[in-house]
């Protein structure tokens, strides 16, 4: 996804070949698999182009029952004027204020001559995200109320550059969105934005973000810890902008959940190699089980 600005630090991650054992009592990182593979099976998503218009359509069609906002915008991009859309859905809290989740959804529109799917660049944190809505969806049944915050889920549009990675040239969505919510009063409202990134990947190495909230991530590493998954976390340091940002600027508490070291060397990140069988279930799960356990942590401040 991102021709991105990186600073490494520190040490390299362990290898993530040996997985705790996942029971039923965690997060269904199966189901956020099958999500993903469905999800990748539309082919490539850059913007302006049919599978683009099909992504759009099977997420509006998944979240037809749910508090689906579609945020519509142009963007001004170095190819031109590009309609894009970002989706949020809602599920309503008891306690005053929001929990952002995030990922983006579209594919890297210069990569569109080589069938470059981003089964784990987007797609595997899309059906990440929709395994969770089917949790809160669970929560929220019958016109009840999560317990905590509110939770809402944002597919982003437009992350990825149409030329090459600049401020100006990339996150369209996330850059749209932050704008939007900071003239409405949303931003304020808002306790803490989890990004999801690239965390599909069988061999799971997430790195400690470096613009990320301070506190926020500590949070993260307190729940990977609950879990035993230690080892998959924050090894190794990496500055990186990602759709995290926009938010940070202006004051809103966010984490970039991201793993950027994807193949031998980085070697499958933006090729056409980024297909479903590097992404892990296990992986999933792992995730999903640390979101939600941030979530709690979150609740609890």
């Amino acid at each position: 996804m991102m021709a991105r600005r990186i600073l490494l630090v520190g040490l390299c991650a362990l290898s993530s070949s040996v997985v705790p054992s996942l029971s039923a009592q965690h997060f269904n990182g199966n189901k956020a698999l099958d999500y993903a593979r469905d999800f990748v099976a539309i082919g490539p998503r850059w913007p302006t182009s049919q599978g683009h218009a099909k992504a759009e359509a099977w997420l509006r069609a998944h979240f037809a029952h749910d508090q689906l906002e579609e945020d519509t915008f142009t963007a001004d991009t170095p190819i031109g004027a590009v309609p894009l859309r970002n989706f949020i859905v809602r599920f309503p809290g008891k306690k005053p204020g929001i929990i952002v989740l995030g990922t983006h959804y579209e594919t890297n529109y210069p990569l569109r001559t080589i069938n470059f799917v981003g089964a784990n660049d987007g797609g595997a944190t899309t059906g990440l995200l929709i395994a969770l809505a089917d949790h809160f969806r669970d929560q929220t049944a019958g016109g009840k109320q999560l317990d905590g915050y509110s939770v809402w889920l944002v597919f982003f549009d437009g992350e990825e550059a149409f030329q090459s990675w600049s401020q100006s040239d990339s996150t369209y969505g996330s850059r749209h969105l932050a704008a939007k919510w900071g003239r409405d009063g949303t931003l304020g409202k808002i306790k803490a934005f989890l990004l999801a990134d690239m965390i599909g990947d069988k061999d799971l190495d997430i790195q400690r973000e470096t613009n990320s909230t301070g506190w926020l991530v500590d949070l993260v590493k307190q729940a990977a810890h609950k879990f035993g998954y230690d080892r998959y976390f924050f090894q190794k340091d990496e500055e990186v902008e990602d759709d995290h940002l926009p938010f940070v600027k202006r004051g809103v508490p966010a984490v970039d959940i991201i793993d950027l070291d994807y193949g031998p060397n980085n070697s499958y990140h933006h090729t056409a190699q980024d297909t479903m069988d590097k992404v892990s279930a296990r992986s999933l799960t792992i995730d999903g089980d640390v979101f939600l356990e941030t979530i709690r942590l979150v609740n609890q401040r």
